[in-house]
């Protein structure tokens, strides 16, 4: 007999404060004593409310079963249904014959006999148009620069780098963007800038650091000022590089952590630099490459190529050399070629990047791009003038004149684009010669009405452009400026292929007819068959039928690996369900063990007390009402004036009587009556109600009566443990509502033992101080007696 102590002295009593020490008695131990009996039946209650825990857990186990067993097999929208009978449908439609190959198929076996393919004429295809050269002369080409690199230019100095700023108590980066509207040239520009780059930065509450602080300059000085209507303090804390002295807020050599606040502040009135701001710089062209870094990617391989040093004696020469070797190295000899293509004047050159051939020929399919570098070197302020992700090919992002297409020149206002009679013209609030190529073809191809979708294609270097209505109702008729922009002239720089529809020659069963059917796609339904054909035959060069073709035609058959898979997976859960519900019946509880109170916990280990809950929950459903009315169905769901059917089809009953009912599934005699009649096992499984009901269906009229998620009233077991399959029963249910009974008494009883604790201890309380005075008289008569 298994055994453990029951409730003790473990310290867990709650008892606080100090006994015994006039009367020598252990106060807490004689409490616990005293309260033995009220703490006796809180553990109990406790006991008692963990075993209706246990019992929901193991009611909730088999919801969980019966619930994912009716997802899989018993809901008409599964895969693996077996109510529905669709498994026993002839729903494999093959095609046969030796042009089967042009075809796929799909459908209703009712439709399969219906009708033969006697030939494709021809296949639908889109009306469509594709550049017949290159749209662009596919040379990479930087801005001009100039020839002599002594030559003195002037940069900016601040851009890119970052201001730090403390508003409140958070700290906050201002970088300093390069291009576009960021102008640091002068400090009127300059503190323009900086007032946008403010605005990128939010601070919270629907504001940015613009919405807290403005920068103005007087006569080449910044004032910063705090504008912030809350009343946080702002701070200047640091920044990158030199840009604080740059802008006047510190000295060269200075540090901001050794500034007095008056320095370092930025207030209502104003925090103004001590220099005037020095935003830019003269230095040589040598200085400015030397060293630097370019990223070159050619088909789609990335490398670095550092410059070299130069001296004011150096020329652009010496820059080619340096890049034409770095890419020789990078990516061999003979794949990319650098060059330099010098301006009228002879002073200036930019930089070219054309892709060859180890023999010197162009290479049309491969792309270099430069795909990153040194940030004084790219972008739109950048020396080389050019910006990071620019290729060999088209540039999408850049506008109609920047982006190298060959026929991007030229346009006029508004700029249109027809399809036939149907003309588009682009918003002129929007668009224009300036707009990026992206926009524009993102707007056309938004376009419904005018029928085309433009795609760019880099690696060929040509514009696709399709018709999007089907087959022969579509057309590529373009006109308009901006498609001689984009395309140039039809038949001169595009080729258009006319849109086709697909024609097939069918011949319907039970005659002679035969009938031509043209269709728009190559996908399409006829008469209940969903048809899609991917090549031609049964036609001469001329495009007349041929008198001798081998026709196609179809043939429906069941899937039998499909049934048999899902019938077996059914049959074998379906016993894991059965096994799991005598088993609880069955189960017998051990009287020796039941839950563990707190106290009994703390003097065994983990393992232990994981032993001994496991024995604990044995037994806790034996000879249950409702599992056992559910073991019954589960055991009768097959009738038994019905079993001699189904042992036909390879589903039996066990004889075995220890079995409870378990189905045995003879995967043979399945096959051979799916080859015989895929129609009487399909009736056998999914027949509706009433006396010759299949089994299917009498399992979704057990399992909906025991373990229903869905409706007012749920099922049986469902309404009494809840599921989480069913939120809203977890929030009402038999178990829950017995816990809450317990819990409420257990408070009850919780107050019972404060309250006799309370009492005990005042009492003891009392005691001790009769006891201590006692003690102090004591003593005193002893010393009198003793004088």
């Amino acid at each position: 007999m298994a055994t453990i102590n029951g409730l003790g002295s473990t310290g867990s009593s709650g008892l606080s404060g100090y006994g015994g020490l006039a009367s020598g008695l252990d106060r807490d131990s004689l409490i616990e004593g005293m309260t033995y009996a009220t703490r006796a039946k809180i553990a109990a209650q406790k006991g008692k409310r963990q075993s209706v825990l246990w019992k929901q857990q193991a009611v909730q186990g088999i919801t969980n079963k019966m619930y994912e067993f009716s997802n899989k097999f018993l809901s008409l929208s599964s895969s693996t249904s077996l109510l529905s009978g669709k498994l026993f449908s002839r729903n494999q439609i093959t095609a046969l014959g030796a042009n089967s190959k042009f075809v796929s198929v799909s459908g209703s076996a009712s439709s399969a006999e219906m009708f033969s393919i006697l030939g494709v004429k021809t296949l639908a295809k889109n009306a469509q148009a594709s550049s017949s050269r290159p749209v662009t002369e596919q040379v990479l080409t930087t801005g001009e620069m100039v020839n002599d690199l002594g030559t003195e230019i002037t940069r900016d100095v601040i851009g890119g780098d970052s201001i730090y700023l403390k508003y409140g108590s958070k700290q906050y980066a201002v970088k300093l963007p390069q291009g576009g509207e960021y102008d640091y040239s002068t400090p009127e520009k300059a503190a323009m800038a900086i007032n946008k780059a403010l605005e990128q930065v939010e601070v919270g509450a629907d504001q940015t650091l613009a919405d807290v602080m403005s920068v103005t300059q007087e006569a080449g000085k910044f004032t910063f000022k705090n504008i912030s209507s809350g009343g946080n303090a702002l701070e200047i804390v640091g920044g990158t590089g030199n840009v604080l002295v740059d802008l006047g807020f510190l000295d060269e050599g200075e540090s901001l952590k050794d500034l007095d606040d008056e320095r370092k502040k930025v207030t209502a009135d104003g925090l103004t630099a001590v220099n005037d701001a020095e935003l830019t710089e003269k230095v040589t062209v040598a200085s400015e490459l030397s060293g630097k870094s370019l990223k070159f990617t050619y088909n789609g391989t990335t490398k670095t190529i550092k410059l070299g040093e130069y001296d004011s004696q150096a020329t652009m020469d010496d820059v080619l050399a340096n890049l034409q070797k770095g890419l020789d190295d990078a990516f061999g000899r003979g794949r990319v070629k650098a060059d330099l293509k010098e301006n009228s004047t002879g002073d200036k050159s930019s930089l070219t990047f054309q892709t060859i051939t180890p023999n010197g020929e162009a290479d049309a399919t491969s792309i270099i791009k430069i795909s990153g570098g040194d940030a004084s070197l790219l972008g739109e302020n950048g020396y080389l003038g050019i910006a990071s992700g620019a290729s060999n090919r088209l540039q999408l992002s850049a506008s109609l004149k920047d982006s190298g297409l060959n026929f991007g020149s030229g346009l006029t206002m508004p700029l249109t684009i027809s399809n036939g009679s149907d003309t588009f013209t682009l918003d002129p609030e929007k668009f224009d010669e300036n707009s990026s190529v992206s926009s524009i073809i993102n707007e056309i191809n938004s376009n419904k009405d005018l029928g085309i979708h433009i795609s760019y294609q880099e690696s060929g270097d040509k514009f696709v452009i399709k018709s999007t209505r089907p087959g022969a109702s579509g057309d590529i008729d373009l006109g308009g400026d901006l498609a001689k922009a984009l395309f140039g002239e039809a038949g001169v720089d595009y080729d258009v292929q006319a849109g086709t529809d697909a024609v097939i020659r069918v011949q319907y069963a039970g005659s002679d007819e035969v009938a031509t059917v043209v269709r728009g796609s190559n996908s399409f339904s006829l008469d209940g068959l969903n048809v899609t054909v991917n090549g031609t035959f049964g036609y001469d060069e001329s495009g007349n039928p041929l008198k001798e073709v081998e026709a196609i035609t179809f043939e429906a058959k069941t899937d039998t690996d499909a049934a048999l898979k899902a019938v077996k997976e059914m049959i074998d859960e379906f016993n894991e369900i059965l096994a799991l519900v005598n088993g609880e019946v069955k189960q017998k509880p051990n009287r020796d063990y039941s839950p563990l109170s707190d106290e009994q916990k703390a003097e065994m280990s983990e393992q232990q007390i994981e032993e001994w809950e496991k024995k604990a929950q044995e037994g806790l459903l034996f000879g249950d009402t409702d599992l056992r009315s559910l073991t019954n169905e589960l055991r009768f769901v097959i009738p038994a004036d019905m079993r001699e059917m189904f042992k036909e089809i390879g589903i039996s009953v066990s004889t075995n009587y220890a079995d409870n009912g378990k189905l045995v599934f003879d995967e043979e005699q399945f096959k051979e009556a799916m080859s015989l009649d895929p129609s009487k096992i399909r009736d056998a499984l999914s027949n509706a109600g009433g006396s010759g009901a299949g089994l299917m269906t009498n399992l979704k009229t057990t399992f909906d009566k025991y373990a229903s998620m869905t409706g007012a009233t749920k099922g049986i077991l469902v309404e009494r443990a809840g599921s989480p399959h069913s939120p809203l029963s977890m929030l009402k249910n038999t178990y829950l509502s017995q816990v809450t009974e317990f819990d409420t008494y257990i408070s009850r009883l919780n107050d019972k033992l404060k309250m006799e604790q309370d009492r005990y201890i005042k009492q003891f309380s009392s005691l001790e101080s009769l006891v201590s005075q006692m003690n102090s008289q004591s003593s005193y008569l002893s010393q009198m007696f003793s004088m």
